[in-house]
């Protein structure tokens, strides 16, 4: 089984990456999706694409307090599943170096490494690189592969500066930096099959990129039933939420009723988008939603979301939007 690790910071499209891998390579590989809090909303998403099985992680980051259950999972995965490829998606803060350790621990003659890509949002990555440098870097310097995605939505200068930072910081690494449809099938199949060189690990990042458990740095809140009246409701509460009225969020999706239709949002840094989504199916999850920052205002999204706690605090209960009892 060989493991190839598509990483990137929060938001940065790696979930979309892997849907064309799958497309364009017509592999059949597993995909070990590791989401930040408790709403498996990407797994959803991956799980529609005919070409991919979907293992899913939500309890805890696998470049920290989650590695021991990564391993054991990765060597299920090999064992049971037996595919010919595993694709690891981890946490938008988790540091690559240290997901790549943990998969040489497990690495023997039947599981091998790729080598890992990162994908790096040409909009938001400025903001990202400035507020979460340590993860940013170690990301960025780790992977031998660098795709700058949402280039076609980047303003006048901003792929070549990222492509600048990214060369400064990693010399060696290979940089893509046109929309995915100039790429060609060929491009795609590579990445399956280039091994990483052992001799380039995790010992080769800045010793500057250490720091803190993704867990310490940053919160997160799952939240299932979440409704509001109207569509404008939404759009009202998008504003809000990147304008820093609940917190500082720096991710956030899901997909809710709104009056008499479903809506699936997406929110990255300071830009936020709304599409139409299809109601869930007999036996599937709800509405869902998770938010994601270094402070998440938790009893405020409580209170505008769920309709309990609206209706609670309406009804003169102030401290409704504490009751955590709703959380996913």
């Amino acid at each position: 089984m060989r493991v190839l690790v598509v990483s990137g910071f929060l938001g940065a499209g790696k979930t979309t990456f892997i849907q064309e891998l799958a497309r364009r390579t017509g592999r059949d590989f597993v995909v070990y999706e590791n989401e930040y809090g408790q709403a498996d909303i990407d797994a959803k998403v991956l799980s529609q694409t005919d070409e991919l099985s979907v293992w899913e992680s939500t309890e805890n980051c696998i470049c920290c307090s989650g590695r021991q259950d990564f391993a054991a999972s990765v060597l299920t995965i090999a064992n049971t599943l037996d595919p010919e490829y595993l694709v690891v998606e981890p946490t938008g803060v988790a540091r690559l170096s240290s997901v790549l350790d943990n998969v040489d621990q497990v690495s023997y003659e039947r599981i091998s490494l790729l080598q890992p890509l990162v994908i790096v949002d040409a909009v938001a990555w400025e903001r990202q690189r400035e507020r979460f440098g340590d993860i940013y870097l170690d990301q960025v310097a780790t992977a031998p592969v660098v795709v700058l995605s949402k280039v076609q939505h980047a303003g006048a200068g901003q792929v070549e500066a990222a492509r600048a930072w990214v060369a400064e910081k990693n010399p060696d690494a290979r940089i893509v930096d046109v929309p995915y449809d100039e790429l060609p099938d060929e491009w795609f199949v590579e990445l399956l099959e280039r091994d990483l060189d052992p001799g380039r690990a995790a010992s080769s990042v800045p010793a500057t990129t250490g720091g803190a458990a993704a867990e310490d740095e940053f919160e997160s809140l799952s939240l299932a039933g979440i409704a509001l009246p109207t569509e404008n409701h939404l759009l009202w509460f998008l504003g809000a939420l990147v304008a820093g009225v609940f917190g500082e969020v720096v991710r956030a999706k899901g997909s809710l009723p709104c009056g008499g239709q479903w809506l699936r949002f997406d929110v990255v840094d300071r830009a936020w988008s709304v599409t139409g989504a299809e109601p869930p199916e007999d036996g599937e999850k709800g509405a869902l939603g998770v938010f994601i920052g270094p402070e998440v205002r938790r009893p405020w999204l409580r209170e505008t979301l769920l309709p309990l706690v609206r209706d609670a605090v309406a009804a003169g209960r102030a401290d409704a939007g504490e009751d955590d009892s709703l959380d996913y």
